[in-house]
């Protein structure tokens, strides 16, 4: 008689943009840690996508706030701005991924970036990390574009901000997101396309989060680098007070948890 193996539920991470104010992300996934809960399939936008795709790889929490702490943030910031283009960050990246391709990492991962021609969002599944989270992190005035297969793409964040849909299109069955900025502020988006039009962009992603974390970072913005610390302890904050709630929530939908 055959046997037939229940399928392992799986838990999804949609890890939103906001520059500098992604170090909130590692302190909630500290505290994910802490409670014996792993995500299985992540996907990022902008700075969230940094922080997916090293945990992807498979660096700890600790282990990305350790790599961070070493960057030279004034020095790192200054080749940015020199540059006008953000690959002082693909050297970084790239260095810590092992260049690597998305089918070399540990864990599904998926980073969304925006097409400068339309406005559309662009799901990266596909090639070389660091050049992924390249694209979804390229926040213009400040950065280029960066050019893959033929589109030229940018910060993932006007076209979905907080991805919890794209995490769900990985397999997952539930999905845990998590916004830098109100949430209110992504149901619609102003756009400028490559030529110059002004275009409304509505997001999806928020809405298909089953929880959705919002620390509060209202007294930092995208440039605050030199607040890591404080960030960092903001996220583990918010996701500590919630996590009796998301402990609750995981149990009743039959997730494997630790005792």
């Amino acid at each position: 008689m055959a046997v037939f193996r229940r399928k392992k539920k799986l838990l999804g991470a949609a890890l939103g943009s906001g520059g500098a104010k992604g170090l909130a992300h590692l302190g909630i996934l500290q505290a994910f840690e802490e409670n014996g809960v792993r995500f299985d399939v992540l996907a990022g936008t902008s700075a969230g996508s940094i922080a997916g795709s090293l945990y992807a790889k498979g660096y700890s929490p600790a282990d990305i706030a350790e790599l961070l702490a070493r960057v030279d943030y004034k020095q790192t910031v200054l080749s940015l701005l020199l540059e006008r283009s953000a690959q002082p960050l693909h050297r970084l990246l790239d260095g810590v991924l092992g260049e690597c391709t998305f089918a070399e990492l540990e864990k599904p991962f998926a980073a969304v970036a925006t097409d400068t021609a339309d406005g559309g969002e662009i799901v990266l599944r596909e090639g070389n990390v660091a050049r992924a989270v390249l694209a979804s992190s390229a926040m213009p005035p400040f950065f280029k574009p960066v050019r893959i297969d033929g589109r030229d793409l940018a910060d993932g964040a006007f076209a979905n901000a907080v991805p919890g849909d794209v995490a769900r299109s990985l397999g997952a069955d539930f999905v845990i997101g998590v916004t830098l900025s109100p949430a209110e502020g992504y149901r619609e988006v102003a756009y400028q396309t490559a030529s110059g039009r002004q275009i409304a962009l509505r997001q999806e992603g928020i809405a298909s989060c089953d929880i959705l974390l919002e620390p509060d970072l209202s007294a930092y913005s995208a440039t605050s680098v030199f607040d890591t610390n404080e960030i960092f302890d903001i996220g583990y904050a918010c996701a500590k007070e919630r996590m009796p709630e998301i402990l609750e929530r995981l149990r009743e939908k039959k997730f494997a948890l630790p005792c």
